[in-house]
């Protein structure tokens, strides 16, 4: 436990931003290309709000793709911020 407490106490905002921005644009080239482990949504039921559920119900696919990119524009965004603002 000791390690982990040590890299995440070393992580800078620089390292630490493009990792948020890898990440979002990870997820995003998987929603822009239909990747199956992206759009998965299983188990995702259990009764509370879900904003990415409702999309898929209301407007289908397309609809979930859209939240999806919308989303990690948004997580890309951040990363960016924490890069600049930190």
């Amino acid at each position: 436990m000791e390690q982990v407490q040590d890299f995440f106490s070393n992580l800078t905002p620089t390292s630490g931003g493009l990792f948020i921005i890898a990440l979002g644009a990870l997820l995003l080239v998987g929603a822009i290309r239909r990747w199956k482990w992206a759009l998965d949504m299983t188990g995702q039921r259990n009764g509370e709000p879900n904003f990415l559920l409702w999309l898929y119900d209301v407007f289908g696919e397309k609809g979930l793709r859209i939240g999806m990119i919308i989303g990690n524009i948004f997580i890309i965004l951040c990363g960016i911020g924490i890069m600049v603002f930190m």
